[in-house]
Formats: C-alpha cells, sequence, structure tokens
C-alpha cells in the first residue's frame, strides 16, 4: 500500500486523546482543527472564585474569555511551556477542551436567484398577506462574520432610534482579536448575506422578518494566524452568552465542524442557551457530499432546530445564445462567475462543435480529432478534471470550452485552473440537446454577461446534494427541518455590488430564524422546544423524483417549511421526530402479529397530540409515507466512492429508481389507535409500530425511514390540516456495525513519513526510523484506544495519542486517516500523562473501538484489530 504523502501529513497532525472524566484533558481527533496553546476550561457546577483564581494565576496564562451563562468556564491562552494536564489539575476543573476552529456553512452558488418563488413555496406569501406578520418585537442575534448595517436594505445605521440594529459585538477585528473593531463591519458578505435573507426590506430583497429587531455578533475575521477566515469555540460561545445577556429571542448560526458529537463544547453551549428560553437555529452542514453522519456541531445540540438546505425554485442568469437551422434561437443557461478569469464572453457568432477525441470519447479529456480550431468545443464533464479539459481545447486551437454537466439537475460552478481559453458550464439537458443538433447541422452562439433572462431551476425545490446527513453518532435524525439554501439571491457587501446568490446550509438557517420571528410575533409564549416542534410536525416532506419516495428524514428532516401553516398551528405532536435507536427483532405479539405476520426489526413507539384548540375538539387519522433508504457502504463493508467524496458521486438510495419495487423492501407502520377524537385542549395517545425493511440485504447497511402523516379536522370546519412526525433507524443490529473497514482495504498498517508501507516493524524500529500505524474509523465510536500488549498479552501501555472519547468517523475529505507514532514511549494511564520507556521485548499494537451502545468494561462490545508481532530494543 501507498499513501498519499499530503494526506498523511494531515493525518499526523493529531489524532485526538479525550476522556470523559472530571479534571480531565479532552481534545479531538485529526479531522477537527483547533487553535494552538488555546483551551476551554471547563469547571464543575460547585466550582468557586478560588478554583478559577487558580487557574488564572497559573503562569504562562492568559485568560481570553470568562463565561457563566452558557458554559460555565473560560477561554485561556497559553505559553509553551504550559500542559493542558496542569490546568486539569487544578480543583474545581472539570475539563480542559482545546479550542476547536469552526467554518462559514456555505457553498459557491451557482445562480443569480432573484425569484421571490421561494416565499410562496414556504407560505410566506401568504402569512405575510393573511396575518400581516413581519417579525416586529422579536429580537434575532446573528452569530456571524459581521454585518454590512450601512446596505439600504439593512437599515443603512447602527444602534440609532428606529434602525433595526440595535444589539451586537465585533469580538474578533479584521485580523486579530485583539484589536476589535467598535462596530461589527463585515468583511467577507457571509453576514450580510445572512442578514438580509433575515430581515432585508429592499426592491431586490425581501427578508422573512423585516421588522424584527437585530443584533449581530461577529466572531469570523477577515483573516487569522490558521490563513483563514476561521473562527472557534472560544467566540462562538462568548457571543452566545452576550446574546443571553441582550435578551434574544432567536439565535442564528450559520457555522459549525462536521460529524461532532452532542457534547463538544459550542453544542453544550448552544443547549444551555434553549434550556434558558432562547431559541437557536443552526445550519446542519454542507457536507452531504461525503454520505452520512455529517451533521454539523452545534446545530446537534440538545433542543438546536438543525436546518437542511433546499433548492430555488427560479433564478435569473445570464445565457448563451445558440442559433440553429432547424430549431431556431435557443437560450442556454450557462454558469456566470464574475470573478472567474474564463470569462465566457463572445459578441459576435462563432460555431459550436461537439470535441470527438482520439479516444472516441466526448469527454475531452484526449487531443481531439475533430477540428475545433477557432472555434467553441462542446464536451461532456467527466474523466478529467475542468483545468484538463480547457488545457487539451486551448493546445488544439479552440476559442472557447463548453462543458456539460454529467448529471441531471443544475450544473456547478467548475473552476478551469489557470488556463486562458474562455470556459463555462452548462446542464445535462441542455448539453444533450446541443449535441443532438450539432451531429446534423451547423450551429452558432453569441455570449454576454449583461444580458439575463429567468430560468426554471430543474431541480427547484429537491433537498440540496450538500446539505449534510445524519444520523448523529447515536441515530438521533440529526436534522429537523429544511429551507431555502441552493441559490439564494441576497445583500452583500456595498464595495462588492450589494447583492450576491450564495448557496449552503448558512442560507437556510436563516430563513428559519425569520420564520421563527413571525411565530414568536404570532404566539410569543412558545417556549423553544414548541417551535420547534411546531416546525417539523408542520413541515412538507420533499418528493425525491429520482426513487418516488420522500427524501430521507436524515437529510431534510420534517421536511420544507411551512410558516404559515406553523404560524396556525392548532396541534402538537411530542416527540416531534422518531430516531429508531433500539428496534427489537422476532414476532409482534397479539393483535399486531396477526396484522403483521413474519418475524421484523420493529420499535414501538408512543406520541402524545395535544389538541391545543381550548373550543373545539379534533379528530386525527394517519397514514404512512415510506423514504428513501440511504447508505454509504459497499456489501463488503468498505465505503461508497461518495463516503470519500468523490466528485459527482452520490450515495446509494433504495429504491434506486422510479420502477417498482418489493413492498417488503420499504419499512411499514402499523397502529391501533390512531383514528381517534381529542376534546377541546385535551391531549390523546397515539401507539406506533414500525418495522424496518426486511427485503432489504442487511449487509448492505441500509438506513431507513419515513413519516407519519396526521390528519386533523376540527369540530365544525369541513377544511384539514396535515402534520408530519418523521423517523429514521437502521436497518440491522446498530450495536453490531462494523467500526473499522475490512482487512481488504490494507488497513490499518505501518507506514513511514512517505506513506510507504513499513513491512519489517522490528527494523525500522531498531533503526530508529520514524513509524506510524495509520487506520481508518468508517462510524463514530465513544472509545477508541491504540495500545502495546507484550507477548504474554497483557497490557504494556498506551502509545503516543492512543487513548480517545467521542471520535468522529474519519472524513477524507478534511483528513483521510487517523495516526499514532511508534518511538518507544508509552502512556500507563487514560490520560497520557505518565510516561513511560517500552522495555525491550516482543509486542503489537492493539486497536480497539467501542460499538455504538456498547459498554465500556465489556470487552466482547468492542472491535479489536491486533497488529503482527515486532520487537522492541
Amino acid at each position: 500500500m501507498r499513501l498519499v504523502t499530503s494526506s498523511i501529513a494531515l493525518a499526523f497532525a493529531f489524532v485526538g486523546l479525550t476522556s470523559v472524566e472530571a479534571g480531565q484533558v479532552r481534545s479531538y481527533s485529526s479531522n477537527v482543527p483547533v487553535r494552538r496553546s488555546s483551551y476551554l476550561v471547563e469547571f464543575h457546577d460547585d466550582a468557586h472564585d478560588g478554583h478559577y483564581h487558580a487557574v488564572r494565576s497559573h503562569g504562562g496564562v492568559t485568560v481570553d474569555h470568562h463565561y457563566d451563562g452558557v458554559f460555565r468556564g473560560m477561554a485561556v491562552s497559553t505559553s509553551a511551556s504550559v500542559n493542558p494536564e496542569h490546568l486539569a489539575g487544578y480543583g474545581g476543573v472539570k475539563h480542559v477542551w482545546p479550542n476547536r476552529i469552526h467554518r462559514l456553512s456555505t457553498r459557491a452558488s451557482k445562480f443569480n436567484a432573484t425569484s421571490q418563488v421561494l416565499h410562496e413555496k414556504t407560505g410566506l406569501i401568504q402569512t405575510v398577506n393573511e396575518l400581516g406578520l413581519n417579525g416586529s418585537g422579536v429580537k434575532i442575534g446573528v452569530i456571524d462574520s459581521g454585518v454590512d448595517y450601512m446596505h439600504p436594505d439593512l437599515g443603512g445605521c447602527w444602534k440609532t432610534e428606529g434602525c433595526p440594529w440595535q444589539y451586537g459585538v465585533d469580538l474578533v477585528g479584521d485580523h486579530s482579536t485583539a484589536n476589535p473593531n467598535p462596530t461589527p463591519m463585515d468583511c467577507i458578505g457571509h453576514g450580510t448575506h445572512v442578514s438580509g435573507i433575515i430581515m432585508a426590506s429592499g426592491t431586490q430583497v425581501r427578508g422573512v422578518a423585516p421588522k424584527a429587531t437585530m443584533g449581530m455578533y461577529r466572531v469570523f475575521p477577515c483573516s487569522d494566524s490558521e490563513g483563514g477566515a476561521n473562527s472557534d469555540d472560544s467566540l462562538i460561545i462568548k457571543a452566545m452568552e452576550l446574546a443571553l445577556k441582550d435578551g434574544m429571542d432567536v439565535v442564528s448560526m450559520s457555522l459549525g465542524t462536521t460529524g461532532e458529537w452532542a457534547e463538544s463544547p459550542s453544542a453544550v453551549a448552544a443547549a444551555n442557551l434553549v434550556s434558558k428560553g432562547v431559541i437557536v437555529v443552526a445550519a446542519s452542514g454542507n457536507d452531504g457530499e461525503s454520505g452520512l453522519l455529517t451533521s454539523n456541531s452545534p446545530a446537534i445540540g440538545k433542543g438546536v432546530i438543525s436546518v437542511g438546505s433546499v433548492n430555488n425554485w427560479s433564478y435569473k442568469a445570464p445565457y448563451i445564445e445558440v442559433n440553429s437551422p432547424s430549431a431556431g434561437t435557443l437560450r442556454v443557461l450557462k454558469v456566470y462567475n464574475p470573478t472567474d478569469l474564463n470569462n465566457f464572453v463572445f459578441e459576435a457568432p462563432i460555431p459550436l462543435v461537439v470535441s470527438n477525441d482520439v479516444a472516441g470519447s466526448n469527454e475531452g479529456c484526449n487531443p481531439p480529432r475533430t477540428d475545433i480550431s477557432g472555434k467553441i468545443a462542446l464536451v461532456k464533464r467527466g474523466s478529467c478534471t475542468f483545468g484538463a479539459k480547457a488545457a487539451i481545447a486551448q493546445e488544439a486551437g479552440a476559442k472557447g470550452l463548453l462543458v456539460y454537466d454529467f448529471k441531471a439537475g443544475a450544473p456547478e460552478t467548475p473552476s478551469f485552473g489557470n488556463n486562458t481559453i474562455p470556459a463555462t458550464m452548462i446542464s445535462l439537458t441542455d448539453g444533450n440537446m446541443l449535441a443532438a443538433l450539432a451531429a446534423k447541422e451547423t450551429l452558432t452562439l453569441t455570449s454576454t454577461n449583461d444580458k439575463f433572462a429567468t430560468f426554471e431551476m430543474e431541480d427547484g425545490g429537491r433537498v440540496t446534494g450538500f446539505s449534510s446527513y445524519g444520523p448523529t453518532p447515536e441515530l438521533d435524525l440529526g436534522v429537523d427541518i429544511s429551507a431555502p439554501g441552493g441559490s439564494i439571491w441576497s445583500t452583500y457587501l456595498r464595495n462588492n455590488g450589494s447583492y450576491a446568490s450564495m448557496s449552503g446550509t448558512s442560507m437556510a438557517a436563516p430563513y428559519v430564524a425569520g420564520a421563527v420571528a413571525l411565530i414568536k410575533q404570532a404566539n410569543p409564549g412558545l417556549l423553544p422546544e414548541q417551535v420547534r416542534n411546531i416546525l417539523s410536525a408542520t413541515a412538507k416532506p420533499v418528493a425525491d423524483p429520482k426513487t418516488g419516495q420522500k427524501y430521507t428524514p436524515f437529510q431534510s428532516g420534517g421536511g420544507l417549511i411551512n410558516i404559515y401553516d406553523a404560524v396556525k398551528s392548532r396541534a402538537t405532536i411530542d416527540p416531534p421526530t422518531l430516531p429508531l435507536n433500539d428496534t427489537a427483532f422476532g414476532l409482534f405479539t397479539g393483535v399486531i402479529h396477526r396484522l403483521t405476520g413474519d418475524n421484523y426489526r420493529w420499535a414501538s413507539r408512543t406520541l402524545k397530540i395535544k389538541n391545543t384548540d381550548t373550543r373545539r375538539g379534533m379528530w386525527i387519522s394517519m397514514n404512512h409515507t415510506a423514504a428513501d433508504s440511504v447508505t454509504m457502504f459497499n456489501r463488503n463493508g468498505t465505503l461508497v466512492d461518495a463516503a470519500y467524496g468523490t466528485s459527482g458521486k452520490t450515495i446509494p438510495t433504495w429504491p434506486a429508481s422510479t420502477k417498482p419495487v418489493a413492498g417488503n423492501t420499504l419499512p411499514k407502520v402499523t397502529s391501533l389507535d390512531s383514528n381517534q377524537y381529542i376534546g377541546p385542549g385535551l391531549t390523546g395517545l397515539v401507539t406506533v409500530f414500525i418495522t424496518a425493511p426486511s427485503g432489504l440485504n442487511e449487509a448492505d447497511r441500509w438506513f431507513y425511514g419515513g413519516y407519519l402523516d396526521f390528519t386533523m379536522r376540527w369540530d365544525g370546519e369541513s377544511t384539514q390540516s396535515s402534520y408530519v412526525v418523521p423517523y429514521g433507524g437502521y436497518n440491522g443490529d446498530y450495536s453490531k456495525i462494523n467500526m473499522m473497514p475490512p482487512a481488504s482495504t490494507g488497513l490499518p498498517a505501518f507506514v513511514d513519513d512517505d506513506g510507504n508501507d513499513v513491512e519489517d516493524v522490528s527494523a525500522a524500529l531498531a533503526a530508529k526510523n520514524k513509524t506510524h500505524l495509520v487506520f481508518f474509523m468508517n462510524m463514530p465510536t465513544r472509545l477508541l484506544t491504540v495500545d502495546l500488549v507484550d507477548a504474554a498479552g497483557k497490557f504494556a501501555g498506551y502509545l503516543p495519542y492512543g487513548y480517545n472519547t467521542n471520535v468522529v468517523r474519519t472524513l477524507p475529505t478534511y483528513a483521510p486517516y487517523f495516526s499514532v507514532m511508534l518511538n518507544g514511549t508509552v502512556y500507563m494511564d487514560k490520560d497520557l500523562t505518565k510516561e513511560a520507556t517500552v522495555a525491550p521485548g516482543k509486542y503489537q499494537a492493539r486497536l480497539s473501538t467501542l460499538r455504538t451502545f456498547g459498554n465500556p468494561k465489556k470487552s466482547s462490545d468492542f472491535e479489536v484489530w491486533n497488529s503482527q508481532q515486532f520487537t522492541v530494543g
């Protein structure tokens, strides 16, 4: 095996040592970046001033922030001589955490989406027209990169009378937290875009809650010491505390770190903020292309509303005009990036031809056999990079390159590298049409960037591919609701165009935050959990046209937000979601067995349905809609290409198409009491029995789900209201799922610094060559240890970074491997503080991972790998 050197360098940076006991040092796995020499010191609830003073007085410690609202402790910076173990040793200290870096949850947008269709689809237009809601009297705090508050659509003011911006602070400055600015003026654009989605009031952009009172807590600089515009736990938690002190009703966060556990500091702080009555809305993340288990923290915090993304329905964009002798003049959408060096502009007509290469392909990855000199070359995406296609076309004399996508839907924004040939991308549908016409006649085209047309988005209203998937590490859904996040037009920096289209769950979360403001305006007494419940229950599950089912709740939650139905809701359902993390296997009993028959994996849940109308009784009935089952595994236990972030790949779904499938390959729901009458202000109980799709092979490791569809009708009314409860589970015994990939992958393995296999570990150690044990985690685990055992099988010590808790799954797009080093040093304690030198002898490396829901005191609950024996000394 040969590992990529650059990838190994990332993996070697840090594997992650953690502990869950009081007074312990905690850290993160190698794919989670942290600030150097920066820590969060968490104290026990009964800690007193003396405990705080002891940490403050430790030599080499500088206190950056004190916390007393949503997190009990402080953020500190330390000199190189200070080890986190020193801080953990003081009385009253519960944990010492590294200061984790966060990024903004946004992606490059494909189009300039100016249409207000999205406000119709989400029920906002009806809410405004019929109910007159606008967010007045509700405080919304945004934790982001700041805001260009002088933008005319955002008020053009800061903390003046009548100004929407009455709260906020800059915590970071433009380049250094030591020099914050007097106001949180944005220099990135992200926070300005987010703010417009919430509260803009202009001719180009209308926010969801334009009369809300706003606060901006700036936690992202223009750039930082890590080389990017990043934030961290210490700043984000400080911003949450300030939002709490300022009395914010709603807090919106479009930021996060992928695949974390709910025990991470930002998730804990967000959950504490919810417990104090603040409704917290957070982006679920943009890592859906890396498969399951990619939901962000703080979105996975308890009670936080985690938001996924759906695509916009229409957009305005520049176009290519194609002249065809048979079809006439055609308008074809092109991807437009105003900062692109390869701007596709041809004011005079120029011929368009399909470029077939010497290998018989039309993908443009080999020299062409078609004469493309002086013409526009039309090629299909695939087999090589966009930059390679551009270079080959340029070398052959083409005047321009037109790439059409290999998958349906709106094309992505490509990068053509440093090539100077004008190039752009179009959709698969348009590409196929042009290729068919070019095969029989001569086509010409013109293209400018100042002519726009409105196009209907092919994948409008669908769940956006980048939207992160759950489940959380312990099988909660990970996503509560979806909102428009793909190609959203909103306010931007005045010195950079004033408006822009951006994509991401970053755009979906503020849309929901604005919707929450409208709900709170109409119903001020609602608690955070009630609002979260109502939003999920009144959402509309999103249809997946590829399968004929609904998108999995693990990616879309309850479905697309419907603001009008949420505001007008007269029922609540508790719990709002059903994670099926303890399914049984076998026969149902009694009547249910007679209804369902054979052995199944099944779960039983009881729902409390409250009629909040105190004047009218409510009739309820229930149906069921199956959703896509999804997996990120091949049958042999390896990950599918999409889970490695492979471009153009998506994780498998079942059904795989719209063709009919056997009924036993879909989940089923049975209930004996789902049709009932609930009196005014009363609560009814509905028990459901959910069976897993027994017709699917458990070796494929499917995650299944669906929706309980409730219909409510109140006395004296003819109209009905719809409510949903999403559920999700694992088709198998989740406690037995393999945590590591099969041995056929060649991992775990011993490698050198260059990523080459070390065949003779004994010789490498004797020569004092650096030797690393690298491994891959398919699943997150609460406990992972890497230790040495002697020839008698006895524990000989943990390897460096060899004791880890709350470990995330390996995310190849961030850091493709975990790594520990064999250097003759071991540690005899879980905190890795009691260092020892390995005595000469024969040893094996042992890698142990606790299975999901496993008991760390039971050896049978661990998956264990043992290396070959090698000699030390």
